[in-house]
């Protein structure tokens, strides 16, 4: 007989666990990669109103989600931190919240392992710490489910009810998501609502309804029926995720085949998997545990577990959104994942006859879990970055905007000036990297400061698989009418990540264009006669 009080022990265990891992990884500060930079970036200047539209670098995120990164930003300055204490702190309620939901769902060894997976499972710390929607994506699949739940302990109270047509809309609006999880929820406790032949459950459900779809609507209306959104789905959503959509035009025979080879890759990887069957195993413990919940006849948890699922894969058969490819886009279905995965994996155990090989085999589980945790904690403290690539960006930044304003007065020509001579690269790649890091790490300049007496440097950014934009008219007028004012001295090129066997769309150029006044040119230039150098 499994001891209560120890598997509580263990459940809260891994709880802190996960915790700790979540919050040392916030702490260790991770250079922005271009893929949070391109969110990060509609943070630097941009209101309330201006992220209700189109934004920048052609990013599509829930309202909710980008609203509270702002206020974030606003209270606490901008910088890694900041930017990511929002999804930090989804991450971790996302995980409190999973802890309650196993706890009234699953029972004996299955609830800590249950926890476990979903402490130490690399995707959830991952994508929790970064700066997209992938937190509150968690965070808002594990309130819904958790509500539903806690309706099912008590299916003759309408509260919880009510409080799920609360919650609903707040997910949907927080998680793009959400309305896999909100959906199959909704259909999932049909019948239980239909067994109660109570008006005023019959009231609180249609509550949801109602409040879930009309705010599904007017979120679909925002977000995604517009001509950037659906651009965005054919010309780069589809072949971005080609291996994520069913191949229904090639049969039968091969979309089973795919089928098979996404449940056994990375849409299972909890706690650890990948491609080519590496999520083996996890997937035979999330089949025995829908089938110990399909023979407990726990029907409606089973069916709200498992709608998600076939509503994301309806989704995918529509060309609408991907299925598998990577946990990261799939975070909304970790909570299922886990608990299924955890439920199995105790249902497995306690098939074992001998008491004392039972004992083994929860300690054998119990120990993978905690190396796991430790070696995603020993990779974040070893290798704090996401892409070595990033991480010289930020190193460059952190030298080059300081040094700069040293001796000078120092201005980025796309982020102080708005000139953007080679437009092309301002719409996705590295430049959203290069924006952030200039918002972070170029110091301000005092408002009753005087650039009379100092060299006016003009920092113009290229990304070196782009046209250099040194050679457009554009840039070429520019010159001249500076060169009005001012005297032109010199032109200065600094690379990163150059020479380093990266892809050119990940080489940043730093060209610094330096004008003098008037009043000190003579002087400067009798001392550096240099009028154009360019130094390398």
């Amino acid at each position: 007989m499994a001891d209560p009080r120890l598997i509580r022990r263990w459940a809260l265990g891994f709880l802190a666990l996960g915790i700790a891992l979540r919050l040392i990884r916030w702490l260790l500060r991770y250079p922005l990669w271009h893929d949070e930079a391109f969110v990060a970036v509609n943070f630097i200047s941009r209101g309330y109103r201006d992220l209700a539209g189109p934004l920048d670098y052609l990013q599509v995120c829930p309202i909710l989600f980008l609203w509270a990164e702002l206020t974030v930003v606003k209270l606490l300055g901008y910088n890694e931190w900041t930017l990511r204490l929002f999804p930090t702190v989804c991450a971790i309620g996302g995980l409190v919240l999973f802890d309650r939901l196993v706890k009234r769902s699953v029972p004996g060894w299955g609830y800590p392992i249950a926890v476990g997976i979903m402490a130490v499972a690399y995707s959830p710390i991952r994508h929790g710490n970064e700066v997209k929607s992938y937190a509150t994506d968690l965070l808002a699949a594990t309130a819904v489910l958790l509500l539903a739940v806690l309706w099912l302990k008590e299916p003759h109270r309408s509260r919880r009810l009510w409080l799920l047509a609360i919650v609903a809309p707040i997910a949907l609006a927080g998680s793009l998501t959400a309305v896999f999880v909100v959906g199959g929820v909704a259909l999932a406790l049909l019948p239980s609502v239909w067994k109660t032949r109570s008006r005023r459950i019959w009231a609180a459900y249609v509550g949801v309804g109602l409040s879930s779809a009309l705010t599904f609507l007017a979120l679909f209306h925002f977000h995604l029926a517009t001509a950037q959104s659906e651009w965005l789905r054919t010309e780069y959503l589809i072949p971005y995720w080609s291996n994520a959509f069913p191949p229904l035009s090639e049969g039968v025979l091969a979309t089973v085949i795919w089928l098979a080879r996404i449940h056994a890759g990375n849409l299972l990887a909890y706690p650890i998997g990948g491609d080519d069957g590496g999520s083996v195993l996890t997937l035979l413990a999330v089949a025995v545990g829908l089938l110990a919940l399909i023979r407990g006849k726990r029907y409606a948890l089973a069916a709200m577990l498992a709608l998600p699922f076939a509503l994301n894969l309806l989704a995918a058969g529509l060309g609408r959104y991907p299925y598998g490819g990577e946990a990261r886009i799939a975070q909304h279905l970790a909570p299922a994942v886990c608990l299924l995965a955890g439920l199995g994996a105790g249902r497995l155990v306690g098939l074992v006859r001998s008491d004392r090989r039972a004992v083994r085999l929860r300690v054998l589980a119990v120990g993978v879990l905690l190396v796991i945790g430790a070696g995603n904690l020993l990779q974040a403290v070893t290798s704090p970055y996401h892409m070595i690539s990033a991480a010289r960006d930020r190193e460059f930044a952190r030298w080059f905007w300081p040094e700069q304003a040293r001796s000078a007065e120092i201005a980025c020509l796309k982020a102080d000036l708005g000139l953007d001579f080679e437009p092309k690269q301002w719409i996705t790649g590295i430049s959203a990297s290069y924006l952030c890091n200039q918002a972070i790490y170029a110091p301000r300049r005092p408002a009753d400061s005087s650039p009379a007496d100092r060299p006016l440097r003009y920092v113009l950014f290229h990304v070196d698989s782009y046209d250099s934009p040194l050679e457009s008219p554009e840039f070429q007028r520019w010159m001249e009418a500076t060169a009005q004012d001012h005297r032109f001295h010199r032109l200065d090129s600094y690379v990163v990540n150059a020479d380093r066997g990266e892809k050119d769309w990940k080489v940043g150029r730093y060209w610094v264009v330096e004008f003098l006044p008037e009043s000190i040119a003579d002087a400067v230039i009798a001392q550096d006669p240099r009028s154009m150098p360019l130094r390398r």
